[in-house]
C-alpha cells in the first residue's frame, strides 16, 4: 500500500527537508538579527566537591551602561523538563573588573533569569557562583554535580550562567577547572594544558560544553575498546571501590562488540571518538544521561563485576545511552531543537527519541553478548506484563505521556496505573518492535528496522551536529523501506487513547502471549517489586504481607483493597510467599481466596471470589511461524575483531591443549665494583660489566608485532642501591609532564615494577619520562584484587637521571635515543620486602620493565599525540595481556656477588606450580562470579591443561573465613618437598 493523500498528508521529501532547515535557520544554528557571537570564560574550582561544594567564576562580556540578562541553564537536554539546578545555588555575586559589586535582580516570572545593569565604564563582568552539590542518592540525577571523598560527577550546566542574546551555538566557552588532589578525570572535552593544577580545555560552544560531562576520582581506569573499523571508544571507570576497576576481560570484549554492533546497525557515526563515562559506586547511585560524544552512566560498585547484577536495567543502561548519540542527540525532534537552554522544549515525539532508543538499546545489549536471548525474552515478558495493566491508556494516549513527560517522571505512590508514567520508553519500545516485525513480514525478510536506522539515524553528519525531524519524515522513511500506510498506523497507536495494549506484535514475532502458572518474569529494574499476584488478584505484597500496589480494575480493586492494607493470614495460614502461592494454586478448586487483614487494632476476614489459579505472563514459541525475535537479536558484527574473538572459542573446541603462558624472563644482576654516578648518561665504567636484557617485546608477547623501536635495560647493585639503566631508541624525544606524581604514562615513558618476595602483593612502581619527571607508587595488591595505588608513597633518597641523545621537544630534527638511570635505596625497598634488603647472593626478586609509546603528529611546530589512537606497551618479560599489574608474569632478577659473566641463572623449579596456582585462582574467581561461592574441590573448576613442565604433585583446597586457600605440594629434583599456596586475593606464598 501507498500513503493515502489527504489535506494534512505527507509532504514530498524536498518540502520535508526544507521545513527541517527552516527550523535550523530560525532557531538553533544561526544568529539572524540576534546579537553577535560571544565568548565567556569559566573557571570551575572542584576542590571542595568532596565536601559537596563547587565554586565557579564566569567572565561575561557586556555593553557599558546597558542592562544585561544572564541565565542559569534551565532545560537540560536529556531530562525533558525544566530542571536546571537553581535551588542548589549557594552564592551568586556580580562584580566589575575592579571588584566593585554590581546589584542584580531575579526575574519574577522566570526564576532562572538574572538581570543587572553594567556600569558605564565596564565591558565585562565577573560572576561568582557557588553551587551546593546534591546529596548522593540511589536515584541520583545525571544532570547534576555531586560526589564524595573519592569520586565525583561534574555537569557544567550547574557551574555556568550565560548571556541572553546569542544562541548557545554562538556562545563560545573557554573552560578551565581544578580537581581535588590526586584525582584523575575523563571527559569528551579536549585538554589543552595542565599547569599548577589548573586544567585548561579547548574552547567549545556552550552546546558542546553542556553536552560534555566529566567524571573524576582517585581511582579511575581507562580501557581502550577494540572498535575495529569504527571510531575509537574508551571505557572510563571511576569508583570509590577500587575492586570495581577489575572488569572481566569478557565484559570488556562485550562493550567493544557494542561499539561494533552499533556500527553495523547505523552504518555511520556522528562523533570522532566516544567516551563511556561510568561511575561504580554504591554511594553515588544509579544515573544515566546521553550525550553526542560521551555517555554518563552510574551503577553500583559491583554491578559490572558480578554476572547476576549485570542484568536488566544495568545491562541496558550503557547500550541505551550509547544509542542516544544517534537517536536523540544527532537526530532530534524539531520541537526539542531550541536555540538556548531556557527556551521550552516540545516533547511530543519522545516515543521516538526514547522509545526507539529503548528498543535499539535492548537489541544491541543482546547482539553484543551482555544479555543472552533467553534472558531478554524473560525481561520482555515482564515489560509486556506491566504494560497490559496500565489502565490509564484508556484516557491518556502514548503521545500525551511524552507531552506531559515533565510531570510524569516521578511514579505516583498511589494508583499509578490510572495516571500512567513515562510509558513512551517501554511502550514506545514495543511499538518499534512491532514496526520491525511488520517490515520483516512485508518484505519477506529482505528488510528490517536496521535498514530504517541506517537511513534515518545514519548518513553523513551535518555541520550543526543535529538533524531535526517531524512525524511526516518518519512515516516517509518507513515507507521507503516497506510501503505501508505508516502515517495512519502511527497515529492510531500513538495519538489516541486505547482500550488495551496492542499485543498483535507478539504473534508477528512468532510467539504467543499466555498467562500460566510458571514463574513470574524477573524484575531487574532499580526498584524491588515484592511478591507479585498482579495478573491474578491484581495485588503486589511486601514480604510482611502489606499491600504495596493494587492494579486498577482487577478483582482486588473491585473488592475494596487498597495500598497499605496489612494481610496477616491467607487460607488459614500465616501470610508468606509460600502461603500465597499455595492459596492461588488452590483457588482453581476452592473458587476463592480467604484473607485475614488488619484494620487498626482489629482483624477482619475477607473472601475474594477467584478461581483462575496462578497467572503470570509467558511468551511461548509458535513453531508454525518464523522466529522473527531470534532474527532481530542475531549479532551483525562481522569485523575482523569479531572473528578474532570467536577464534579462541573455536580453537578451544578443536584442541584440548591451548597455548601455554610464556616463561618469565631471567637476568643475573651483578654487584657494581665501584660507586655509580646517576646522571642518565650510562657512561660510568661500572655499567660496562652489566649485560643488557633482551630487547623489549609487545606486552602481549609474540601475538603482536615487534616494537618499532628497540628498548633494553641493565641492572647492578651494591650495599646501598639497586641500580636500573635503560636505553630507549627514539627518533623524536618529547615530553610534556613536569609535575611530580602526574600520570606519567600520558607521555612516552619508562616504567619499573618490583615485587621483592614474589607474592603478587606489596609491590613498587615508578614511571619516568624524558623530562626526568617521575611518578612513584606502591600497591598493596593488584587492581584486580581491589588493591588501590598509594600515590602518596614516596622513595626518599631515590637517585634519577635522564639524558637525550638528540634534542628534547624539537620536531625539526631526528634524535637517536634517550637513556634513564635510577638508583633505588635498599632501605626504602626493605619496607615491604619481607626478605633481606640488600639481598643475599643468589636471591631472586620479581621485576619487570615497561615502555609506553604514543604515536604523534607535529602541529604548529609542537609534538601532539595522535588523537583516538591507543598507546603501545613494550616490556622486558611479556605479560600475555595488556595489564602490567599481573606480578606473576614478571621476570626473575637473580642477585650475584660473583665476578660479572661467571654466574649461571638458576630457574625456579616452582614456576609451573605457581602457574597452576594462578590457573586455580582465575578459575575460582569465575566460579565465584557465577555461583556466589568458592569451589571446595577442583572438580567444578574449568582449569585447562597442566602448565608445561608441571612436576608430580598433590593439590588441596580448603575454605577460609576470607574465601579459600589452594595448596600444591611437589618435590623438586634433589631438594626437599615444597608447598605453595594461593588465596582468593591472588597472594602466592611458599609455606615452610
Amino acid at each position: 500500500m501507498t500513503d493515502r493523500p489527504s489535506g494534512d498528508g505527507l509532504r514530498p521529501r524536498s518540502r520535508l527537508w526544507a521545513t527541517a532547515w527552516v527550523v535550523i535557520l530560525s532557531g538553533m544554528f544561526t544568529a539572524s538579527a540576534q546579537p553577535q557571537p560571544t565568548t565567556i570564560g569559566v573557571e570551575v574550582d572542584l576542590r571542595d566537591l568532596p565536601r559537596r561544594l563547587v565554586h565557579s567564576t564566569i567572565q561575561i562580556p557586556c555593553k557599558p551602561g546597558r542592562e544585561l540578562a544572564i541565565w542559569h541553564p534551565k532545560w537540560i537536554p536529556g531530562t525533558h523538563e525544566p530542571c536546571g539546578s537553581i535551588e542548589n545555588t549557594g552564592g551568586l555575586r556580580i562584580q566589575s573588573p575592579d571588584g566593585a559589586t554590581i546589584p542584580w535582580r531575579r526575574d519574577e516570572l522566570d526564576l532562572y533569569r538574572i538581570v543587572f545593569k553594567a556600569p558605564a565604564d565596564v565591558s565585562s563582568v565577573r560572576v561568582t557562583l557557588d553551587t551546593i552539590c546534591n546529596q548522593a542518592a540511589i536515584e541520583a540525577s545525571g544532570h547534576l554535580t555531586f560526589g564524595n571523598k573519592l569520586v565525583g560527577v561534574v555537569n557544567w550546566s550547574t557551574c555556568v550562567l550565560y548571556p541572553e542574546g546569542p544562541t548557545a551555538a554562538e556562545t563560545t566557552v573557554e573552560l578551565s577547572a581544578r580537581l581535588p588532589e590526586k584525582w584523575k578525570y575523563a571527559t569528551a572535552l579536549k585538554t589543552e594544558a595542565v599547569k599548577d593544577g589548573l586544567i585548561r580545555f579547548a574552547p567549545v560552544s556552550l552546546v558542546d560544553l553542556i553536552d560534555s560531562p566529566l567524571i573524576a576520582g582517585e581511582h579511575l581506569r581507562t580501557i581502550k575498546l577494540e572498535t575495529g573499523p569504527y571510531p575509537p571508544a574508551s571505557f572510563h571507570l571511576a569508583t570509590d571501590a577500587p575492586a570495581s576497576l577489575d572488569l572481566n576481560p569478557n565484559v570488556i570484549a562485550q562493550y567493544s562488540r557494542l561499539v561494533r554492533e552499533a556500527g553495523a546497525l547505523f552504518g555511520s557515526y556522528h562523533h570522532d571518538d566516544f567516551q563511556f563515562l561510568v561511575t561504580c559506586s554504591d554511594d553515588l547511585g544509579y544515573l544515566g544521561l546521553e550525550h553526542l560524544a560521551s555517555s554518563l552512566n552510574g551503577v553500583g560498585a559491583r554491578d559490572l563485576l558480578d554476572d547476576h547484577l549485570r542484568v536488566g536495567w544495568v545491562a541496558n543502561l550503557i547500550p541505551h545511552e550509547y544509542v542516544h548519540s544517534w537517536c536523540g542527540k544527532y537526530r532530534r525532534p524539531a520541537g526539542m531543537c531550541t536555540p538556548n537552554f531556557h527556551s521550552p522544549m516540545a516533547t511530543r515525539l519522545l516515543w521516538v527519541y526514547e522509545g526507539l532508543t529503548q528498543y535499539l538499546g535492548d537489541v544491541l545489549m543482546v547482539r553484543c553478548g551482555l544479555v543472552k536471548p533467553e534472558d531478554y525474552k524473560r525481561t520482555l515478558t515482564g515489560s509486556i506484563g506491566d504494560l497490559v495493566l496500565q489502565s490509564g491508556r484508556r484516557w491518556r494516549s502514548l503521545e500525551d505521556t511524552a507531552v506531559a513527560s515533565s510531570i510524569l517522571r516521578a511514579r505516583s505512590p498511589n494508583w499509578n496505573e490510572l495516571r500512567r508514567s513515562q510509558d513512551y520508553y517501554s511502550e514506545g519500545a514495543l511499538l518499534w518492535m512491532e514496526i520491525d516485525a511488520l517490515i520483516r513480514q512485508k518484505t519477506d525478510g529482505k528488510k528490517s528496522l536496521d535498514d530504517f536506522c541506517k537511513a534515518f539515524l545514519g548518513g553523513p553528519t551535518k555541520p550543526e551536529k543535529v538533524a531535526p525531524y517531524e512525524l511526516p519524515e518518519i512515516a516517509a522513511r518507513l515507507n521507503e523501506i516497506a510501503p505501508n500506510d505508516w502515517k495512519t498506523f502511527l497515529e492510531d497507536r500513538v495519538t489516541r487513547p486505547l482500550d488495551a495494549l496492542p499485543v498483535d506484535f507478539v504473534a508477528r514475532l512468532g510467539y504467543r502471549l499466555q498467562f500460566g502458572a510458571g514463574p513470574s518474569a524477573p524484575d531487574h529494574g532499580r526498584r524491588r517489586v515484592g511478591l507479585s499476584a498482579r495478573h491474578s488478584l491484581g495485588l503486589t505484597f511486601g514480604d510482611d504481607g502489606r499491600v504495596i500496589d493494587v492494579a486498577p480494575g482487577m478483582i482486588a480493586d473491585r473488592s475494596g483493597l487498597s495500598k497499605g492494607t496489612k494481610v496477616v493470614g491467607i487460607n488459614g495460614r500465616t501470610f508468606s510467599a509460600e502461603a500465597l502461592h499455595d492459596a492461588l494454586t488452590a483457588s482453581v478448586s476452592d473458587k476463592k481466596v480467604d484473607f485475614l487483614i488488619v484494620e487498626g487494632d482489629r482483624l477482619r476476614p475477607l473472601t475474594i471470589a477467584y478461581a483462575d489459579g496462578l497467572r503470570h505472563p509467558e511468551l511461548v514459541r509458535d513453531s508454525s511461524q518464523p522466529d522473527l525475535l531470534a532474527a532481530i537479536l542475531k549479532p551483525r558484527d562481522t569485523t575482523v575483531e569479531a572473528k578474532k574473538e570467536e577464534a579462541p572459542k573455536a580453537a578451544a573446541n578443536a584442541s584440548p591443549t591451548p597455548p601455554q603462558p610464556t616463561l618469565p624472563k631471567g637476568y643475573i644482576c651483578y654487584r657494581a665494583d665501584r660507586p655509580i654516578t646517576v646522571d642518565g648518561k650510562l657512561d660510568d665504567p661500572a655499567w660496562d660489566a652489566a649485560p643488557w636484557t633482551d630487547a623489549f617485546v609487545d606486552i602481549e608477547g609474540d601475538r603482536k608485532p615487534l616494537p618499532r623501536f628497540e628498548t633494553r635495560a641493565k641492572m647492578l647493585w651494591d650495599d646501598e642501591f639497586f641500580y636500573v639503566a635503560a636505553r630507549l631508541k627514539e627518533p623524536h624525544v618529547w615530553g610534556t609532564l613536569t609535575q611530580h606524581d602526574a600520570v606519567i604514562f600520558q607521555d612516552n615513558d619508562f616504567e619499573v615494577f618490583i615485587d621483592p618476595d614474589g607474592d603478587n602483593h606489596e609491590y613498587y612502581e615508578i614511571e619516568i619520562n624524558a623530562l626526568n619527571t617521575e611518578w612513584d607508587l606502591f600497591l598493596k595488591k593488584p587492581y584486580r584484587d581491589g588493591g588501590p595505588a598509594e600515590n602518596a608513597w614516596e622513595i626518599p633518597g631515590l637517585k634519577k637521571g635522564v639524558a637525550v641523545a638528540g634534542t628534547l621537544n624539537k620536531p625539526s630534527d631526528v634524535d637517536e635515543a634517550w637513556t634513564v638511570e635510577l638508583a633505588f635505596p635498599w632501605k626504602v625497598l626493605a619496607e615491604f620486602a619481607h626478605r633481606p634488603s640488600p639481598p643475599n647472593d643468589g636471591d631472586q626478586w620479581r621485576v619487570n620493565f615497561s615502555r609506553v609509546e604514543w604515536l604523534h603528529d607535529v602541529v604548529d611546530g609542537q609534538y601532539r599525540k595522535v588523537p583516538k589512537t591507543p598507546e603501545d606497551n613494550w616490556v622486558w618479560s611479556p605479560q600475555g595481556v595488556v595489564d602490567m599489574h599481573r606480578p606473576e608474569r614478571w621476570g626473575f632478577v637473580q642477585f650475584s656477588t660473583a665476578k660479572p659473566g661467571t654466574a649461571s641463572f638458576r630457574p625456579d623449579p616452582a614456576v609451573p606450580v605457581r602457574d597452576r596456582l594462578m590457573q586455580i585462582y582465575h578459575a575460582q574467581s569465575a566460579f565465584q562470579r557465577n555461583n556466589k561461592a568458592w569451589a571446595e574441590t577442583l572438580d567444578p573448576l574449568d582449569l585447562g591443561p597442566l602448565p608445561a613442565g608441571m612436576p608430580r604433585h598433590t593439590t588441596a583446597i580448603r575454605k577460609t573465613p576470607e574465601g579459600y586457600e589452594a595448596a600444591i605440594t611437589f618435590e623438586p629434583q634433589g631438594q626437599p618437598p615444597q608447598t605453595w599456596t594461593v588465596r582468593q586475593d591472588s597472594r602466592i606464598s611458599r609455606n615452610p
